[in-house]
């Protein structure tokens, strides 16, 4: 598995709208829990209105697919896609 480091900036290159932390002084935790709220919030729809916020089922479908059609590794990939799985047992379960 890829560190969270790399992970993060990962991540973040699917969301360029998305204001994730940017400093340069994150460490491995500080990322892991980064990446974990920000999946989290991705899964549950929360950057939009509760009216039209869509299930963590369907989100979860929306982002695998995202994440497929990236130009990221694919290590990376195969790594998002596993952080989003936790976090959607966690929030499933």
């Amino acid at each position: 598995m890829l560190t969270f480091m790399q992970l993060f900036e990962a991540y973040r290159s699917l969301w360029s709208n998305r204001s994730l932390a940017k400093e340069e002084a994150l460490t491995e935790e500080t990322c892991k829990a980064l990446l974990y709220e920000a999946i989290e919030k991705e899964l549950r729809d929360e950057m939009t209105h509760p009216r039209v916020r869509q299930a963590p089922e369907v989100k979860f479908h929306y982002a695998v697919k995202r994440i497929m059609a990236a130009p990221l590794a694919e290590a990376e990939k195969l790594d998002l896609i596993d952080l989003h799985l936790e976090v959607m047992e966690q929030i499933l379960f």
